[in-house]
């Protein structure tokens, strides 16, 4: 099972820190290393796809959260957020993983 409040948490941090990027077009024109994307259920298939194929041509970790990111970051229409900080990135994708163990 993953762990959503530890996730929630970190990406609290990555914004306090000022580490995260928001929105698919953000992403794609962000100057910051990227090292995970996260985007929500409510994503539009085709911005889905963009944000997909961004992160594999940019060898970029891109998952789905099972939460709205739009309540979590309490800011309108956020269907999607990079975290630039390599810590907060690994520290998510490990609570992630538990999922598939």
């Amino acid at each position: 099972m993953i762990n959503t409040t530890k996730i929630k948490s970190y990406i609290g941090f990555a914004i306090k820190m000022r580490k995260a990027t928001f929105g698919v077009e953000g992403i794609k024109t962000c100057r910051h290393k990227i090292y995970i994307v996260l985007y929500d259920e409510s994503l539009a298939s085709n911005s889905r796809k963009k944000l997909n194929d961004y992160c594999s041509n940019h060898n970029i970790d891109c998952r789905l959260v099972g939460f709205s990111l739009s309540e979590l970051t309490k800011r309108a229409n956020v269907k999607a957020v990079a975290i630039e900080d390599m810590s907060l990135a690994d520290a998510i994708a490990k609570c992630m993983e538990v999922q598939y163990e």
